[in-house]
This record gives structure tokens, sequence and C-alpha cells, in this order.
């Protein structure tokens, strides 16, 4: 029972005092306006500060490529494919171009870079499914490459220490058909 009538008196409180600021708020306003210059001396800061501008610019989602206008531009930017020019402004088009760019000239030699770039740019934007999936198919490409690469590397460097070796053999048989003959 007493926390019923603790709620309830709360309740009214509440509402009392809400009523009360807004009655002294009214009383402030009614100050306010008695106080205020005259009309002809604000004309100037009202028409510059206080008035909205009429035209509210609208709310449109944003629009982005097409995933075949994306694959187009990859395939314009690597050679060996035009594309139909579109006047359409799609939302991130020359960053996307600038990494195709960037991609298909450094794809082989640096890999890792083109990767950090391709993570930066799938994060710079809000993309919408299809590309979503475009850039994960990039990822993994690129990761393939990279490990390649290394794959070759390590290759390479046990081709040459074989060769090392064997260039180590050779010396030591050449040294030994010496000794004997002396």
């Amino acid at each position: 029972m007493g926390v019923h009538f603790k709620t309830i008196l709360l309740v009214c409180i509440t509402s009392l005092g809400l009523t009360g600021c807004k009655l002294t708020d009214e009383t402030v306003q009614q100050e306010v306006t008695e106080t205020k210059p005259k009309p002809e001396a604000m004309a100037h800061t009202q028409s510059s500060d206080a008035l909205p501008n009429p035209k509210p610019r609208p709310k449109t989602d944003p629009f982005y490529p097409p995933a075949d206008v994306l694959i187009g531009w990859h395939a314009k930017a690597c050679g060996g494919f035009n594309v139909a020019t579109d006047n359409k402004e799609f939302v991130g088009a020359k960053d996307i171009q600038q990494f195709f760019n960037f991609s298909c000239k450094n794809n082989t030699l640096a890999p890792e870079e083109v990767l950090t770039k391709l993570l930066k740019l799938d994060q710079a934007y809000y993309w919408p499914d299809d590309i979503k999936q475009y850039w994960w198919l990039q990822k993994q490409q690129i990761k393939q490459q990279i490990n390649a690469k290394k794959q070759q590397q390590a290759l390479s460097d046990k081709m040459q220490e074989t060769l090392s070796s064997l260039a180590a053999i050779e010396q030591q048989l050449l040294l030994r058909e010496e000794t004997k003959e002396q």
C-alpha cells in the first residue's frame, strides 16, 4: 500500500512541477514581448536569422553503381574492354575507378598494397550487397595472389639454398681432385 501511495504522490508532484514550469515560462514570454524593440529595428535580423530556407533539400537514397557497371569499370581499367559512357553520378565512382586503375597496374607487383586499398574502399561506404560480394571476391583473389607470391618466394629461396649447397659440393670435389693429382 505504501508503494502505491508514493508512486501516486510522485506523479502528482511531477505533473504539478511541469505545469508550474510551463506557467512560469509563459509569464517570462509575456515579459520578454513587452521589452522587445520595435519591429522596424528587428526587420533585418529576423529575415536573415529566423526564417528557414523555403526550399528544403529533398532526402534521396544514395545511388550506388550496379554490379554490371562496376565490373565494366574493372574491365576497362585493366584494358581490353570499352564501357558505354553513363552520365549518372554514382556514390564512390571516383574512388572505385581510382582503385581499379591502381589494382590493375600493381596487382602482381604489390598485392599487399592493393589489398590495403581495397580494405579502405570497402570500409569507406555502405555498399549494397552485390558490391560487397564483388569486393569479397576481389579480396579472395588478392589473398590467393599474396599466398602464391609467398610460396614462389619460399620455393625460390629453397632453390637458391640448393644451388648454394651444390656449388659448395662442387668446390669440395674440385679440391679433392686437385689433392689427388698432387
